[in-house]
């Protein structure tokens, strides 16, 4: 009796610290993960995995940490195995989740975070990735409750302090980036993005930015075409004029949001440069992201169309030899925007109901109004769901500052016949793509119309869906958008697609 006495004590000793030490690698692992050191984060969330394959916490540590680390291959692998060793646990259906919302299969994301949340509740995991399902069909006031409610049950996470401090305003909004600015480590993008953010605030003090200074009523302005070559259209621009002083011809995209130009162009505008931090300019392209100033034009005029205080990125590859920057459609969104490509015109109509305030979110209603399709939005990027040769549905952006339609490589693969090493040229923000292909016959249904592609552009769209978090399939660009008029609802998150004979 004495022998098996002393043996469980030996046992109990043992279980007793080895508890210990997964809790201290757990407290570590967060710590790294809300320091924004991924890649170690990753490698802590795996030894705890090893040492405790069914901890379902781990799993969603381990994937959120892929995922910011750019490694989404990885994170699918990560998170099926979490529904394989942890299914009952609300981290591992957090963790598949993620992973479904990365591949851009948001119907069963959803499915992954409602069945996290009815095991925990209090899961924030859970609540944030409810909240970007809301994000995305533009209920902007319920995304928000979702993320400040878990803040109160997770406050030093920096994601939910995020949220937190952008329901603030002024000296207290600026306190509170400070404090997730202590957590980041200095070295990390986000600190460096957060940084150049709290300097912007700063500059800007009190003043209202976007402020619509000309009537709230409708309007319409010229587009102009914009070439590549004598046969070619690269897209279409508008003419705005800064500052009472300097014009300058804008690509609009769709693609893009607000207002950029090159550096030599704002200079010449007279633009206020806000703080002096620089963050990183990030699209398509094999280069390094470019150093992006925010600065501020105090007058934009956009034909009869004016605002004050507006806020305008600048880095160098904004400007082509076509044109003098970017103009997001999001720069009217207080209007219902219509793009006729076919007319080449652009008109504003104001929404039934009164101006919201510019700083308060809103929900959109439920169903879209008759001849309007749902939009899937990240930020003010419209995507639509695409049927790819009759295959189940995937997110296309609509694009019209891309020339070309383009496919993901990968999925063109699982569709379609794919062939040639680099047929076509590809350039976006971050210079050329290295490597492109030609996808063979490929049909695209959204929004109610179809488009027959002989041939499409693909490559590797990791570096995109990478930038907005979530798979994006492929880009409805000029060749298809300069057949129709387009009109965007960005209050609603809707679009209409219409064909112009």
């Amino acid at each position: 009796m004495r022998l098996l006495a002393c043996v469980f004590v030996i046992s109990a000793s043992s279980a007793q610290a080895f508890q210990t030490s997964a809790t201290d690698l757990a407290t570590q692992a967060r710590q790294e993960l809300y320091s924004a050191r991924n890649e170690y984060a990753a490698v802590l969330y795996q030894k705890i995995i090893d040492q405790d394959p069914a901890r379902g916490d781990a799993y969603y540590g381990l994937v959120r940490a892929l995922l910011k680390s750019h490694k989404s291959h990885e994170a699918y692998a990560a998170a099926a195995q979490g529904l394989e060793k942890a299914p009952q646990t609300a981290g591992a259906q957090v963790a598949a989740g993620m992973a479904a919302f990365r591949r851009g299969d948001v119907a069963q994301a959803e499915q992954y975070y409602r069945a996290a949340y009815k095991i925990d509740p209090k899961n924030t995991g859970s609540l944030v990735g409810m909240a970007s399902i809301f994000s995305m069909v533009s209920k902007f006031k319920t995304a928000r409750e979702l993320m400040l409610e878990a803040y109160r049950y997770t406050p030093d996470d920096p994601v939910l302090m995020m949220a937190k401090a952008n329901s603030l305003k002024g000296a207290k909004h600026i306190s509170e980036l400070e404090k997730i600015l202590a957590i980041y480590d200095p070295e990390t993008d986000e600190a460096r993005a957060l940084r150049a953010h709290i300097a912007n605030d700063r500059a800007l003090g009190d003043r209202k930015v976007r402020r619509l200074t000309s009537p709230y009523q409708s309007g319409r302005i010229k587009l102009v075409a914009l070439w590549n070559g004598p046969k070619q259209l690269r897209g279409v621009g508008l003419r705005v004029r800064f500052n009472e002083q300097e014009n300058a011809t804008l690509l609009l995209d769709t693609g893009a949001s607000g207002m950029s130009l090159s550096p030599k162009v704002a200079e010449k505008a007279g633009l206020e440069v806000l703080g002096r931090e620089s963050s990183e300019a990030k699209g398509v392209g094999d280069q390094r992201g470019q150093d992006l100033h925010q600065y501020l034009a105090p007058v934009v005029q956009i034909g009869d169309t004016t605002f004050a205080n507006y806020p305008v990125s600048v880095f160098r590859s904004a400007k082509s030899q076509d044109y003098d920057g970017l103009i997001g459609a999001d720069v009217f969104q207080r209007f219902l925007v219509g793009i006729d490509f076919v007319n080449m015109e652009l008109t504003l109509e104001p929404l039934p109901k009164a101006e919201p305030a510019a700083d308060e979110p809103e929900d959109a209603g439920n169903e879209p109004v008759p001849g309007f399709s749902r939009a899937l939005r990240f930020g003010n990027h419209m995507t639509v769901l695409t049927t790819v040769n009759d295959r189940p549905s995937k997110l296309f952006l609509i694009d019209s500052g891309s020339s070309a339609n383009l496919i993901d490589e990968q999925v063109a693969r699982e569709v379609a016949s794919v062939y040639g090493g680099n047929p076509a040229e590809v350039r976006g923000i971050q210079g050329k793509v290295s490597k492109t292909s030609m996808a063979r016959h490929v049909s695209l249904v959204f929004a109610g119309l179809r488009q027959e592609n002989p041939d499409l552009i693909a490559f590797n769209f990791d570096k995109l869906s990478d930038g907005e978090g979530v798979g994006i399939a492929g880009i409805i660009g000029m060749p298809v958008l300069i057949q129709l008029k387009l009109t965007i609802d960005y209050r609603n998150g809707t679009v209409k697609l219409e064909y112009k004979r």
